[in-house]
């Protein structure tokens, strides 16, 4: 015995580890849940969309400052009477000018070039913030996405306990010789389509779950569940009018706004470019022949012989007008959207309201009654099936309304520029 002893004593670690790690594969994993705020913070920080739309802006912003900048001047240098023939043969006759001219922006060129890009500067800003509010906007569809299938899978689930029920209850029928093997044979057939459907169920799960991780760049997501309570919670909407005042802070319609206002800007600089601009110039001449100096100054301007740019003008004026168009139309497709939301949310808030109070009850309650008159020989498994349906159904129907009433309530919100603490 004595022998055994320390073969015992070096495989006690090991047999300790085995031991531990099969503990651990016992253990039901931890479920890894996330919340809809966090899933907001997530997209704002790790967005690359967002990132890249930064550098953008820091790009219009720099190009802003370099169009407030001056023209620099200019070195020139002229060699004039060289390598010519008689008097001028070599460099004995060459004449030497050395000068520094400078071109002047008539017009207010540089104060119009600013402005443009000023404004292309707040464009950029505000396509920024129409990103973020895009990306946020998404964000909230896909966590509904989840919620939804989070959803579905639970009444799957229901749905599984409740036929398996129904299952044993027809494999006692069978064993008191009250029911056939045919009554058995159909309800194991109903458990296995409905133990595929809550697997199908859990799948769109999953898939929902790395959408939205998606969105943020996670490619491998580190949750499975999505916490927060999937009802319509029925409150005081603002009045329609209050609504339509809100949706005028709408980013995309404030970038619509700092759109025509940069194409208005360009106007300017199409007018001021009518107007040539001015050189100057000034330098020294020197004389290889007599070693003597002179100074020199020279002035130009270009003769707007062939072109005014009057058709610059035109153009930059034909597309602030297309842009104002544009920007009108969607002011109007907006309070057209708003509108029509506003009148299908109280639609659907009624029409979960009944599910709920009226519908569902009648179900459970019918449900319950056909079960136990099926227990007591008094009801076939039809009547059971029939009335498991139509419990089935209307839960289903709630998720559809639910579902429908969230993903409405998201668009409005982010019509109207609105925050909700819900979805």
């Amino acid at each position: 015995m004595n022998y055994h002893y320390p073969l015992l004593a070096r495989m006690c670690p090991y047999v300790i580890i085995l031991y531990a790690f099969a503990l651990q594969a016992e253990e039901p994993s931890a479920s890894r849940t996330v919340t809809l705020a966090e899933c907001l913070r997530r997209v704002a920080e790790q967005s690359l969309d967002l990132k890249s739309g930064t550098y953008k802006t820091e790009a219009a912003s720099r190009r802003a400052k370099q169009a407030g900048r001056p023209l620099n001047p200019r070195l020139e240098l002229e060699l004039e009477n060289v390598a010519g023939s008689g008097a001028i043969e070599g460099f004995d006759s060459a004449e030497t000018t050395v000068a520094i001219s400078q071109e002047f922006e008539l017009g207010g060129k540089r104060r119009q070039r600013t402005a443009v890009a000023e404004a292309e500067t707040a464009v950029s800003r505000a396509e920024q913030e129409v990103r973020l509010q895009a990306l946020l906007f998404d964000t909230r569809r896909a966590v509904l996405a989840v919620q939804v299938a989070q959803e579905k899978t639970r009444l799957a689930e229901e749905t599984l306990a409740l036929i398996r029920e129904t299952e044993n209850v027809a494999i006692t029928r069978e064993a008191a010789g009250k029911a056939a093997a045919l009554e058995t044979d159909r309800a194991r057939a109903d458990t296995a389509k409905a133990q595929i459907e809550l697997e199908a169920r859990k799948a769109e799960q999953r898939n929902a779950v790395r959408d939205l991780a998606l969105l943020w760049g996670e490619t491998e997501p580190s949750f499975d569940t999505v916490a927060g309570s999937f009802d319509v919670e029925v409150s005081a909407l603002p009045s329609l009018d209050t609504l339509l005042v809100r949706a005028a802070s709408n980013p995309e319609l404030l970038a619509a706004a700092a759109q025509m206002r940069a194409t208005e800007a360009r106007i300017g600089v199409e007018r001021a470019a009518r107007i040539p601009n001015m050189a100057l110039s000034a330098g020294v001449r020197r004389f290889e022949e007599s070693s003597d100096f002179g100074f020199v100054v020279g002035a130009g301007i270009e003769l707007p012989f062939y072109t005014s740019n009057r058709d610059g003008v035109r153009a930059a004026k034909a597309d602030a007008e297309a842009v104002r168009l544009e920007a009108r139309a969607a002011r109007l497709r907006s309070e057209g959207r708003i509108r029509q939301l506003y009148a299908r949310l109280d639609t659907l808030a009624a029409k979960n309201v009944r599910l709920k109070t009226t519908v569902i009850p009648i179900a459970e309650r019918t449900l319950s009654l056909v079960r136990e008159a099926h227990k007591l020989g008094k009801a076939g498994y039809l009547d059971v099936l029939e009335a498991r349906r139509t419990l089935v159904d209307a839960r289903a129907q709630i998720i559809e309304a639910v579902t429908d009433y969230h993903s409405l309530s998201i668009e409005l919100h982010h019509l109207t520029n609105t925050r909700s603490e819900n979805l």
